[in-house]
């Protein structure tokens, strides 16, 4: 089966690799150098993994999805890029006769391959699922779950959301600890001993701190945007947003 990879980042990379072994392999980017645009032709399915930054507005721009869209054949369609419920009920309208599905992932774009091959499940929403349940679970060797695809679209959200919250926590509690003339990392490891906080996104880097990255100021501020949509107020993630970009100076 010849699938395109629409965006070769590292969650392109790392599904290119692993289905290479079932599959004809593809890669569409032009910002890589991948700028073939006639690989689309016989294609059986495209996998669509490019960037989507925050927009101007919070929201996530989606404008690399609609590119990508764009080129397909009639084919299953797997957005493995993230999007908001705003972008999921766009692409329903705009392209309401194609097979899109959607998956989130959590790669670390450190440790992608190492995530990737560590999969334990991946969940899939929408479109054609058969499809690609069959394709994900004979190649990759993992369980594949069905699930609402506004859920998982909200599911990644709510995790990044929550790690980033988790983040600016420890490193106020860094300046408490300062403050109250203890040593904050032996405070710190105390309190992340306890298994149900854990050490992870415990760490307080004194030369940058609070988070940043790919992921978390965009699924952030994207959620709030979301949140505000429904005029729903999330407090509590809107504090940790704000107090990040303080100790940030952004």
């Amino acid at each position: 089966m010849k699938i395109i990879i629409c965006g070769h980042g590292f969650v392109g990379k790392a599904h290119g690799l692993f289905l290479s072994t079932n599959h004809d392999i593809s890669v569409y980017d032009p910002a890589k150098g991948y700028k073939d645009q006639s690989v689309f032709k016989n294609a059986d399915a495209v996998i669509i993994s490019v960037s989507t930054p925050e927009g101007d507005d919070g929201m996530c721009d989606m404008n690399n999805v609609y590119k990508c869209l764009e080129l397909c054949n009639d084919v299953p369609i797997l957005i493995k890029s993230t999007i908001s419920l705003e972008g999921w009920e766009l692409l329903n309208r705009g392209y309401a006769n194609r097979e899109i599905t959607f998956s989130p992932e959590y790669l670390r774009a450190a440790h992608a391959f190492e995530d990737f091959r560590n999969h334990k499940s991946i969940s899939i929403g929408g479109g054609n699922t058969n499809f690609w349940l069959e394709v994900l679970s004979n190649s990759l060797k993992v369980r594949v779950d069905i699930v609402d695809p506004k859920i998982l679209i909200l599911t990644k959200y709510f995790r990044n959301s929550y790690l980033a919250m988790k983040v600016a926590f420890f490193n106020q509690m860094h300046d408490m600890a300062k403050a109250a003339g203890v040593i904050p990392e032996e405070l710190l490891m105390q309190v992340s001993n306890d298994e149900r906080i854990g050490k992870s996104h415990t760490y307080v880097n004194e030369d940058d701190r609070g988070f940043g990255g790919h992921c978390f100021p965009k699924d952030t501020a994207a959620l709030l945007h979301t949140a505000n949509s429904y005029r729903y107020n999330l407090s509590i993630l809107n504090e940790a947003v704000n107090y990040n970009k303080g100790i940030r100076n952004e």
